[in-house]
């Protein structure tokens, strides 16, 4: 994207945020489950098999109103993302959940593939063969063709479905809507960025969104290691599961800060070569977005604690406030100061949402341990009102018809 105009860039962060979005939707609403039912399992193909259907009823359920907005809208970013995107979230769907049941080589063959894939066609972009959609059209084609085919190799149907079992279906749409309200927040304000500032705030955010990749892919898939490792623990002592959560913190935070000082000390000569003219207007955001980064990875870890206790409706409750208090935040700043306006409030919002998500998780870890030794579909305790709670299991959450 480096040779592309702002608002072009614009228009394709757009399109990759709402993939962003559903693909973070899709891990909440069936992959985090199928993990925590995973972990407990020493036989955990059936299970990661059977969850596959609803990730791909995710992807042909967003798909449509994607298609449908970019035909309207004349987006073709917005229609190459709706065609990609089943396939997409099958490729993502089996990274996180080989790499949360510890078998990560295969997940990063595959990786490895779509990275040499994507890096071939932005050699033809940078070199004028193809222009920046067929570049995205290339990236896009490439992740869903790998999901596509590694589901068929390991045995997991394609066919979207959907078990309308009481307990799993409203404990996913709980989950998912936990999700928009608190990380996916993130995502919806840059749509109404797009909306109502224009897309040349939504350019620039993202041109700094670009360079911090590295950072917020770290932070995107760390969610597939932390929910088994705090589930391990769920019955465990409040300070042991507290400090688990810490650990898990730590080793993020190292993992980030690293890049992201990176990305703050690049010379101009560097990042023009990466993102061109539109260096100059990512420059300014840098350090705003890399704290968003920083509290964003900080802020997971404390409602993946959430996810694991089963605290659904102290989460649902919690991420509803932030949610709702970042769009106009967002949205504000922009209309007031521009892309530094609305880069300030992301990083606030990322203060304020890891301060939220602690000190509920520290309150809510305070209390006596779970009694139940692995999370099944049997109800488990709520610390925060000490009721019966569903929690996760592999025909409930997963749904295998």
């Amino acid at each position: 994207m480096r040779l592309a105009p702002i608002d072009d860039l614009g228009r394709f962060a757009l399109a990759f945020s709402l993939y962003v979005l559903i693909t973070g939707l899709s891990r909440t609403m069936v992959t985090e489950a199928v993990l925590a039912e995973a972990a407990t399992e020493s036989a955990n193909r059936p299970t990661i098999a059977a969850g596959s259907r609803r990730v791909a009823a995710v992807g042909v359920g967003c798909a449509a109103p994607l298609f449908a907005g970019g035909i309207v809208g004349g987006s073709s970013y917005l229609i190459i993302v709706a065609v990609a995107l089943p396939g997409l979230l099958l490729h993502d769907y089996a990274r996180n959940t080989g790499v949360g049941v510890g078998r990560p080589r295969p997940p990063c063959m595959r990786e490895m593939v779509w990275t040499v894939l994507t890096a071939f066609a932005a050699l033809l972009g940078l070199t004028g063969v193809v222009g920046p959609l067929g570049v995205f059209g290339f990236w896009a084609g490439a992740g869903a063709l790998i999901g596509y085919t590694t589901a068929l190799m390991h045995g997991h149907r394609i066919g979207p479905g959907w078990l309308l079992d009481r307990t799993g279906t409203r404990t996913a749409v709980s989950y998912g809507l936990q999700f928009l309200l608190t990380a996916g927040s993130a995502q919806l304000a840059l749509t109404a960025l797009g909306v109502t500032v224009g897309m040349a705030v939504v350019g620039a955010l993202s041109a700094g969104r670009t360079v911090l990749g590295p950072a917020t892919l770290v932070v995107g898939s760390a969610s597939s290691l932390v929910i088994p490792h705090l589930a391990r623990v769920r019955t465990a002592t409040g300070p042991a599961r507290r400090r688990t959560a810490l650990r898990a913190t730590v080793v993020l935070l190292l993992g980030t800060v690293p890049a992201c000082l990176f990305v703050l000390l690049l010379p101009d000569g560097l990042g023009e070569a990466v993102l061109g003219d539109n260096w100059r207007h990512a420059q300014p955001l840098l350090w705003l977005l890399a704290l968003e980064v920083l509290f964003g990875g900080m802020a997971m870890v404390g409602f993946a604690g959430h996810r694991v206790q089963g605290a659904a409706r102290r989460a649902l409750l919690l991420g509803g406030v932030l949610g709702i208090l970042r769009i106009p935040t967002v949205v504000v700043g922009a209309e007031m100061w521009g892309p530094v306006g609305a880069a300030v409030a992301l990083a606030l919002m990322g203060l304020i949402s890891a301060a939220a998500w602690w000190i509920s998780y520290l309150q809510q870890t305070g209390g006596r341990a779970l009694a139940e030794s692995r999370p099944t579909g049997i109800p488990a305790p709520d610390l925060d009102t000490g009721e019966g709670r569903p929690t996760f299991s592999a025909s409930r959450v997963s749904g295998g018809r």
